[in-house]
C-alpha cells in the first residue's frame, strides 16, 4: 500500500470516478503471496463527515468458524465457501489472526480494541462499561450512523450493557442466544435451548417477538434492507453484522440440508453453506446498491471451530475453548475499498483488538489512547522473528502467552478436579500447528513468558477508576460502572486502615457496606453479613473482601450464587455463601472510601479487582495485605 490513510485514497478515488464516468474504479489484481506494506498513514483530529469523504464500514462477525472452514484455507475445493473464497481472494486474507478461545471475549475485544479481560470477559461479563468508548460511539463522533444486527453476547443482565448504550443507534438481534427461543414466564425471558427457526429478536424499536423463518436469512434480509435505507439517508454508515453460523444446533434450512448428506458432517457443511450464501447475498447487494467501492468490509470469527462434526481447525491442534493454536487462530479477510493493497494475502500475527485501531488509522482518525491493540492498516508484514508484542489469553482454568516474535507459545493450566498443573511450551517455527510441545521444564522462554503473563495479569484485573476527593478526606471512587460494582463474576476489595478508624469504611450505596466498630470488621453484602477482628495494637491493619457471584446466564447453568470470603490483617475470618443475586439497581453510584461523618477515619491505597483473590491467587491475599498496609501512602488519602 501506498503512504496515506483510507479517507484520503478513497476521496481520490471518487474524485477521479466522478470526472471519467467510469462505471468502476476498483483495484483488484491478481493475488499474490505477501503484502509488503508501507508508512504509516497521517492522522486527522477534524474530519468533515460525509458520504462523500468517508466509507461505509460492513463488519461480519461469525460464529465458531474455523481456520479450515473457509475452502481457501485448505485449497479442498469443497465448495462450500464459493462466496468467501471469492471475497479472500479480492480482498486481503491473513493467515496468522488470532481472535478469543470463546465468542464474549473476542466480541469485547472487537468493539473497545482493548483486552478483554479488563473488563472481565474472562470469558463470561455484565458488559462494557458505558464510559468506556467503543468503535460505534467513536464513528459517531465523525458522524457515522450506527447499526448493529444479530448476536451481542456482550451483557444482558443490566440495560447498560445493551448495544444502544455502547454506541450503536439502532439494533435488532438477540442478547444472548439462549433467549432465542423465546419462551417466558411471568413474563419474562426464560432461557431455554438455542435454536435458528422463528427466532425470538428483539431491537432498539422492537420490544421482542418471533420472526418467521431461518435466523440466518433474517438477519440478512434485514442487512439488506438496513443498506438500502442508509444509503439513502446520505450518510456514511457503520453496520456491525453478527451472524450466528455455524454455531450450534447445527440446524441448515431444508433448501441446504437437501443438498448434502443426511450426516453430522453434512448438516454442518450445510449450514456452512448457507452462512456463505447469505454473505454472499448481502456483498452482492452492496455492490448493486453502488456501494462496493465506497465500503469497508471485515470478515472475522470470534473463536475457532468446535471439530464435532468436521476437523474445522486442520491443521492447527486444539477448538473452541481451548488456548491451542486451533482455538484461536481464526480467519479473518478484508477489503479495502479502491486499494492497491488488496488482493494479498498477509501473515504478520494480528488480533481481534486490532481492528478498531486499524479501521481509526485507515480512515484518519485519532483512536482513544488506552486502546491495547495495534493498527496493521499500512504496517509491513512481519517476517518469522521479527519483534511485535508478547500477546496473552486466559480461560478458565488456565492461560496462554505467545512471544513478541511469534515463535513459542506458553500453555499453562492449574490444577482442577484431580487433573494435576501442566505447563507446556510449544515452538511454532518448528511445529507451526502447534501439535508437539517441547520441554519446558528450564527452557528460558517458560520463565520469561509466565513473568510477562504475571505483569499482564495485574494490570488487565485491576480496576481503573476516576477519583474525586470529598468531605472530610473522603474520596469516591467513579467509572467503570459495569465493572467497579460487585455482583458479576470476580470482585476484589481491599485496603488499609489506622487502628483508630472507626464507622463506615468504604461502601456503594444500596449494594454493599464495609465498616468498623470497636474491633469488630463487617462487610455487608445484600443479604450476606461477614465479620472480623482486627488487631487494635497493629499500626495499620488490612481489611479484604473477596469472592465470585455465579449468574445463570444460560439454559444449562445451575443457579445464582454468592460466594465471599473476610481477610483481616492477611487472615480468614469468615467465609460465607448463599443463593441469589446480590441487588445493583444503581451500578453508577460512587465507591465512597471513607466516612465523610468521621473525619477521624483513617483510611488507605484501596484497591479493587474484577477478580477473586485466595491465599493462592496470582494476586494473593499475601499480596494484597502488603499493598494496603504499605509505607508509601496513596497520595488522595
Amino acid at each position: 500500500m501506498t503512504k496515506g490513510t483510507l479517507k484520503h485514497r478513497f476521496t481520490s478515488a471518487v474524485v477521479l470516478c466522478a470526472c471519467t464516468m467510469l462505471a468502476a474504479c476498483s483495484g483488484d489484481s491478481a493475488p499474490t503471496t505477501h503484502s509488503q506494506g508501507g508508512s504509516q498513514g497521517s492522522s486527522s483530529s477534524s474530519i468533515e463527515t460525509n458520504a462523500a469523504e468517508n466509507p461505509n464500514i460492513l463488519l461480519i462477525m461469525v460464529d465458531d468458524l474455523g481456520f479450515n472452514d473457509l475452502a481457501i484455507n485448505n485449497l479442498s475445493g469443497s465448495g462450500d465457501t464459493p462466496n468467501l473464497d471469492a471475497f479472500a481472494q479480492k480482498g486481503i486474507r491473513f493467515t496468522r489472526h488470532y481472535a478469543s478461545p470463546v465468542c464474549s471475549p473476542a466480541r469485547a475485544a472487537l468493539l473497545t480494541g482493548q483486552h478483554p479481560e479488563r473488563f472481565g470477559f474472562s470469558p463470561n461479563g455484565r458488559g462494557i462499561p458505558t464510559d468506556v468508548v467503543t468503535l460505534p460511539d467513536r464513528l459517531i463522533e465523525e458522524g457515522y450512523t450506527t447499526w448493529h444486527l444479530g448476536k451481542w453476547h456482550l451483557g444482558d443482565t443490566e440495560k447498560e450493557a445493551w448495544p444502544d448504550r455502547q454506541g450503536f443507534q439502532h439494533w435488532l438481534g438477540f442478547l444472548n442466544q439462549w433467549r432465542l427461543a423465546g419462551k417466558t414466564r411471568d413474563g419474562e425471558i426464560r432461557l431455554a435451548k438455542p435454536r435458528y427457526k422463528n427466532p425470538w429478536l428483539q431491537g432498539d424499536t422492537e420490544p421482542g417477538r418471533h420472526f418467521n423463518g431461518h435466523l440466518e436469512d433474517i438477519l440478512t434480509e434485514k442487512a439488506i434492507e438496513v443498506i438500502s435505507d442508509l444509503k439513502a439517508a446520505g450518510q456514511p454508515w457503520f453496520l456491525n453484522l453478527w451472524y450466528y453460523a455455524p454455531h450450534t444446533p447445527i440446524s441448515p434450512s431444508a433448501e441446504f440440508a437437501d443438498r448434502y448428506p443426511k450426516t453430522d458432517a453434512g448438516r454442518y457443511r450445510a449450514l456452512l453453506n448457507q452462512l456463505d450464501s447469505n454473505i454472499g447475498r448481502v456483498l452482492g447487494h452492496l455492490e448493486a446498491e453502488g456501494l462496493k467501492e465506497e465500503t469497508v468490509v471485515i470478515v472475522v470469527s470470534d473463536n475457532g471451530g468446535t471439530n464435532r462434526q468436521i476437523d474445522n481447525n486442520a491443521p492447527y491442534f486444539g477448538s473452541k475453548s481451548t488456548l491451542y493454536e486451533g482455538g484461536i487462530r481464526t480467519p479473518l479477510l478484508i477489503r479495502w475499498p479502491n486499494q492497491d493493497g488488496n488482493a494479498h494475502i498477509r501473515d504478520e500475527i494480528v488480533t481481534t483488538a486490532d481492528i478498531y485501531p486499524t479501521l481509526m488509522d485507515a480512515l484518519g482518525f485519532d483512536g482513544p489512547a488506552e486502546l491495547d491493540g495495534v493498527s496493521f492498516y499500512q504496517r509491513p508484514s512481519r517476517s518469522k522473528g521479527t519483534a511485535g508484542r508478547t500477546l496473552f489469553w486466559e480461560h478458565g482454568n488456565g492461560y496462554s502467552v505467545l512471544s513478541s516474535d511469534g515463535r513459542w507459545r506458553l500453555y499453562h493450566t492449574k490444577s482442577i478436579f484431580g487433573e494435576p498443573q501442566k505447563t507446556l511450551l510449544y515452538d511454532l517455527l518448528a511445529d507451526p500447528t502447534g501439535t508437539e510441545p517441547v520441554s519446558s521444564q528450564d527452557h528460558p522462554q517458560t520463565a520469561a513468558l509466565s513473568q510477562a503473563y504475571d505483569q499482564w495479569y495485574r494490570d488487565v484485573h485491576t480496576i481503573a477508576v476516576q477519583r474525586n476527593k470529598g468531605e472530610a478526606g473522603s474520596i469516591t471512587l467513579s467509572g467503570m460502572d459495569l465493572q467497579r460494582a460487585p455482583g458479576f463474576s470476580g470482585f476484589t476489595f481491599a485496603l488499609g486502615l489506622s487502628p483508630h478508624s472507626e464507622g463506615t469504611l468504604a461502601s456503594q450505596e444500596d449494594i454493599w457496606r464495609l465498616e468498623r466498630s470497636g474491633d469488630t470488621i463487617t462487610a455487608h453484602f445484600g443479604e450476606q453479613t461477614l465479620s472480623g477482628e482486627v488487631n487494635q495494637a497493629a499500626e495499620c491493619s488490612s481489611v479484604i473482601v473477596s469472592g465470585f457471584f455465579y449468574r445463570h446466564i444460560s439454559s444449562i447453568a445451575g443457579p445464582d450464587t454468592i460466594s465471599l470470603s473476610l481477610y483481616v490483617d492477611g487472615k480468614l475470618a469468615q467465609t460465607g455463601q448463599s443463593d441469589g443475586v446480590l441487588s445493583t439497581d444503581n451500578l453508577s453510584a460512587g465507591t465512597v472510601i471513607g466516612d465523610p461523618n468521621s473525619p477521624t477515619l483513617e483510611v488507605k491505597n484501596p484497591r479493587i479487582l474484577n477478580v477473586a483473590a485466595s491465599e493462592s491467587s496470582r494476586i494473593s491475599i499475601a499480596e494484597l495485605h502488603r499493598d494496603a498496609c504499605a509505607d508509601t501512602v496513596d497520595a488522595d488519602f
